[in-house]
């Protein structure tokens, strides 16, 4: 997959209970899994993202829409790392999906169950 630059697109996820962080899967896999599958299918869920991030996926909605429809399905997700930073808890995950190389996507910043970050500086 080509590299995609910064990306705001928000968090398009379910904002469920947190899972506990076990071997190489943290807080947050879930939500982020769910996020690629709702932006491939042309979606930015209102419940999901803080309001900077709901107005920067609608922007980039048709770009990452595709892209994302082009990368295919995610054949692994690994926990690289996960941080706080002023008080807000991020988590670095390297993302495979079916066609391309992989790329690191971070997610984090959860206030009022909904995330404020959520993008990939590419790889």
């Amino acid at each position: 997959m080509k590299r995609l630059g910064i990306l705001a697109i928000g968090a398009l996820m379910l904002a469920s209970s947190a899972q506990a962080q076990t071997g190489e899967q943290g807080l947050y896999a879930g939500q982020l899994r769910a996020m690629f599958t709702a932006v491939a299918d042309g979606t930015c869920p209102e419940t999901l993202m803080g309001p900077e991030l709901l107005g920067a996926c609608r922007q980039q909605l048709p770009q990452m829409s595709a892209m994302l429809k082009v990368a295919g399905a995610i054949q692994s997700m690994t926990l690289v790392k996960a941080e706080d930073a002023d008080g807000r808890h991020y988590e670095n995950y390297k993302v495979t999906f079916a066609n391309g190389a992989p790329s690191h996507w971070t997610i984090g910043a959860l206030k009022d169950g909904r995330f404020n970050a959520v993008y990939s500086l590419g790889d």
